[in-house]
């Protein structure tokens, strides 16, 4: 087991522990609701915590190794679910008693050693396929290539196996031949009893011997999405079915919605963002450029109505820069006239919806004008063959990986795959079996690698993979493992089968490395496998390819001075004895290279500052050489020489890359000045990569700190809920940032009285957070069996000279609960954002309201009492939960709109803290302190 793995299994068998201990609260409260259950002193509510714990257990036991415990709570909350959907309440349990007792004698028991489910190499879900046919040669044939793609198949030849397989284990996809065992056309009626059965949750393809078009009818009448006729192209039916089984895992879609309707805007966005899209929204048009540029939206959603600029306009103004040509824009309006929609289509919109809409509507018509834009910008990155990366940008994102492996200190591995033979594949073949074979090994990497691996089309039969946080041990595993798999894959089944193989060099980064040299380590590697006799994976030797570490400028001439290096790539041996000459005088030193291969060897092993490099040379060009060089990274400087004397070749050399350019025949002065200049700039150049080096090794110092704050912060707030009889409380915060300015706290100062205190430190961040922790900690030494009003004197004493020293304020609530006679005595310093929820859905403000700490020295803070009765509920929320909803601001009570009756804590926690998750991200620290005087019996009645 490797490093990695270790430390996997490691935290895992921690989390196990932590989810054993959290076993016995969660045995203990199913024992307590039992009783209940049993003793008939119940509601509807217990009834749905049961579920919710045996829902919990059953999705949660099994992930760490309690089978059992998943199992037994499975079958206990689907039996809950009968019972809580029914309109009476049952009379008695008998029918679940068995349920439970098994389930508490598993959650008392587990098993002493648990099954570990850290696996090596992370696999998606195997995908289920069943398929049917008379012939089980066949059937088994075509199942065993399916199967090296990363699915599971079982084979049956007559539609009542197929049928009973179902209803045991449902697929995500039957494949069913026309022909069963029953007889010919037999196939039909079973996918027809299929569909019945389950509709459009198992999809079903059809083979055939015949393309017939009654066949093809009845297929389809039959349920069938897919019909195939042999001999079966296993590359398009492999296509298929990762369609119909959505293998494909894309980015969130963003859509960017104008409406100057905020309502309108924030139910298109909230069905939008129901649908898992990204939604940016705003009524103002004139904002549109910012978030164009900023968003970079896949979509926009433009109403054409609005004042100050139409969407009509606003269209035209977009159309007019041609980066956002390929972003589709949709109308949205009430406009009825078909000559107004076609008028509006005309200036640049690609659809037009109109008002009102149904939401289904609009997230299908959305969804499928953004697959498309994104179809066709993929053509632009993409190899249009593979769907792979193509060329250039594979190469862009190997660089982008190894900086980050670089800043981050993570492993990296290169991979370069090379199909084997592949030109007498399209000799003897022809090209698109060749082309088959190319999708086919694009596929299959795709499929079996992760998300986060980077996979391209090199060139030509060349892929390249590159693959993060991964030693090349591993890689070479995980890749050894597919070309066993790319082996067994027939390409043609006209005919004799045709096998291909493929051989790969895998390298690892190491420090100072740069791409080229990554490359040239994978390509040697790839060399030796092809050399070993192909169908091969080697590891690139660490001691075969030696990387010198490239010399740097001096920053200054204080420091032991070594003169620069120049390389001159000419052709032309005279000029380059002349250059030598001349920069040898003037203290420069210089090596001479008389063609591009023999400057790219040169500029490989490091140690070349600036290169000079003649635009014409024989076999490779002066601008190939700067492209080569450019790829390798953004060092050696080069400055190109020609004796043409057009601008536009200065100009594209630049384009390419080029530091600067001198025009022959080459003055010994414009050199040296030229030359000077760049190499100041390379000099710049270091010295400011080296200060961001060292700014990026600050910032991760700051977030580790910033980190460790917040889990400080986080474990200084109560961890555990009290036990007060009769009452139930809950509370949750989460800042918007690591760390925030949000606390609650809560103590006992005699058994009987229950000190709740809620503040909202003004600002956000490590500011609000020391602050916070000064105004906790001075409250809580305050706070004692005095009354609340008497509390806050003390408090605005402690604390008022260090608010008014750092002009900040503190906005707080401070109550007492006396659990005696039910009283609440609260003081309400400038929060304001917290009423009492009477039984039967009336409420009361916390009145009267004082100023925030910090305002006044001598604040003269008021009292208010009130009776928490049976079923009464105590809400306290910070402004984070106003910020994403514009109604909640104007009326923050409206919240009581959204509670129900017979609500505990937890409940009215988690729906608040509900409402900013489904609008977006926090703006401000969110947090809920709900306190509930539990219903009687009597009550309830």
């Amino acid at each position: 087991m490797n490093t990695h793995t270790g430390a996997a299994h490691t935290l895992f068998t921690e989390l196990q522990q932590q989810y054993l201990a959290q076993l016995e609260e969660k045995t203990n409260r199913i024992t307590t609701i039992w009783t209940r259950l049993q003793s008939g002193t119940y509601d509807r509510d217990d009834l749905r915590e049961l579920q919710r714990l045996a829902h919990n257990l059953a999705g949660s036991g099994a992930t760490f190794g309690l089978t059992a415990v998943s199992e037994t709570a499975r079958a206990l909350d689907i039996a809950l679910q009968s019972l809580i959907s029914a309109d009476d309440l049952p009379a008695d349990f008998s029918s679940i008693a068995g349920l439970v007792a098994q389930l508490l004698e598993t959650l008392r028991n587990p098993p002493s050693v648990l099954t570990t489910v850290i696996q090596e190499q992370p696999v998606t879900t195997t995908t289920l396929i069943y398929l049917a046919g008379h012939n089980p040669e066949e059937a088994t044939e075509l199942a065993r290539q399916i199967t090296y793609f990363g699915y599971k198949t079982e084979c049956f030849t007559s539609s009542a196996e197929l049928l009973a397989a179902i209803a045991r284990e449902a697929p995500q996809l039957v494949i069913i031949d026309l022909h069963l065992a029953e007889g010919p056309q037999s196939g039909i009626a079973a996918a027809a009893v299929v569909h019945d059965r389950y509709g459009d949750r198992i999809p079903i393809i059809f083979t055939a011997n015949s393309a017939d078009f009654t066949l093809r009818l009845a297929a389809v009448r039959a349920g069938g999405r897919g019909y195939f006729t042999r001999p079966i192209d296993l590359g398009v039916l492999i296509d298929q079915i990762d369609q119909m089984t959505q293998r494909t895992i894309s980015e969130p879609y963003t859509v960017l919605i104008i409406d100057d309707s905020p309502l309108m805007a924030e139910v298109y966005a909230l069905a939008l963002r129901a649908a898992g899209m990204q939604v940016i929204a705003t009524t103002d048009p004139l904002e549109a450029p910012t978030l164009l540029a900023e968003q970079q939206p896949d979509l926009i959603l433009l109403d054409i109505y609005m004042p100050g600029c139409s969407g009509q306009e606003l269209a035209a103004v977009i159309r007019q820069q041609p980066e956002y040509h390929s972003i589709p824009i949709v109308f949205l309006s009430g406009e009825t006239d078909r000559s107004a929609q076609l008028a509006a289509l005309a200036r640049g919109g690609d659809d037009f919806l109109t008002k009102p809409i149904n939401l289904e509507h609009l997230v299908a018509a959305v969804s499928s004008r953004i697959q498309r834009a994104r179809a066709i910008r993929s053509l632009m990155v993409r190899d249009g063959l593979t769907g792979l990366f193509n060329h250039s940008v594979s190469q862009d994102l190997l660089m982008r990986e190894v900086a980050r492996a670089r800043r981050n200190g993570q492993s990296l591995s290169v991979v370069l795959i090379d199909i084997d033979h592949f030109k007498q594949v399209n000799d003897r073949h022809g090209h698109q079996v060749g082309d088959r074979v190319l999708k086919s090994l694009a596929r299959l990497l795709r499929q079996r690698l992760r998300t986060t691996d980077v996979i391209g089309r090199y060139g030509g039969e060349e892929f390249l993979v590159v693959m993060p946080d991964t030693r090349a041990a591993s890689a070479a595993m995980v890749i050894d493992s597919l070309r066993e798999r790319f082996a067994h894959i027939e390409h043609q089944r006209e005919g004799e089968p045709l096998r291909v193989t493929f051989s790969a060099g895998v390298a690892e980064w190491s420090l100072g490395m740069d791409t080229g040299s990554l490359l040239e380590k994978a390509d040697t590697a790839l060399y030796q496998a092809k050399n070993q006799g192909r169908n091969l994976v080697v590891i690139a030797d660490t001691h075969s390819v030696q990387v010198p570490q490239r010399r740097t400028l001096p920053p200054s001439p204080s420091q032991t001075y070594q003169a620069p290096v120049v390389l001159v790539v000419d052709d032309d041996p005279n000029i380059c004895r002349l250059l030598q000459i001349w920069l040898v005088d003037a203290g420069y030193r210089v090596e001479i290279a008389q063609s591009g291969f023999e400057a790219l060897q040169r500029i490989v092993q490091g140690g070349i500052d600036v290169a000079l490099i003649d635009i014409l040379m024989p076999e490779l060009s002066g601008i190939d050489v700067l492209d080569q060089i450019r790829r390798i990274g953004p060092e050696p400087a080069v400055i190109m020489t020609t004796a043409f004397g057009s601008e536009q070749i200065a100009v594209n050399a630049i384009r390419h890359g080029a530091d600067d350019y001198l025009r022959k025949p080459i003055d010994r002065q414009e050199l040296l000045v030229v030359l000077e200049r760049t190499l100041t700039n390379l000099r710049l150049q270091r010295e400011n990569a080296a200060l961001q080096r060292r700014l990026e090794q600050k910032r991760r110092e700051l977030e580790a700190e910033i980190k460790h704050a917040a889990q400080i912060q986080a474990e200084m707030l109560p961890q555990q809920m009290p036990r007060l009889p009769g009452y139930t409380i809950a509370a949750r915060c989460i800042p918007a940032r690591d760390v925030g300015g949000d606390f609650y706290d809560w103590h006992f100062p005699a058994p009987h009285l229950l000190n709740l205190t809620f503040g909202d430190v003004m600002g956000k961040g490590m500011s609000a957070a020391l602050l916070m922790t000064t105004t906790r900690a001075v409250i809580r030494s305050v706070a004692r069996e005095t009354s609340p009003e008497v509390n806050m004197r003390y408090a605005v004493n402690a604390l008022y000279a260090d608010l008014d020293r750092t002009s900040s304020f503190v906005t707080l609530c401070h109550s007492q609960l006396n659990l005696n006679t039910h009283t609440l005595a609260f003081v309400d310093a400038g929060h304001g954002l917290g009423f009492i929820r009477r039984h039967g859905g009336q409420f009361d403000r916390l009145e009267p309201r004082g100023a925030p700490l910090g305002i006044f020295s001598q604040e003269p803070y008021r009292q208010g009492e009130t009776v928490l009765n049976p079923g009464d509920a105590f809400i306290l929320f910070s402004d984070g939960l106003l910020d994403p909803w514009p109604a909640l601001a104007k009326d923050p009570f409206l919240i009581n709109e959204l509670l129900e009756d017979g609500m505990r804590a937890t409940a009215i926690v988690d729906r608040l803290l509900a409402l900013p998750a489904l609008l977006g991200p926090l703006t401000d620290d969110l947090t809920v302190v709900v306190l509930v005087r539990d219903l009687t019996p009597e009550d309830s009645v």
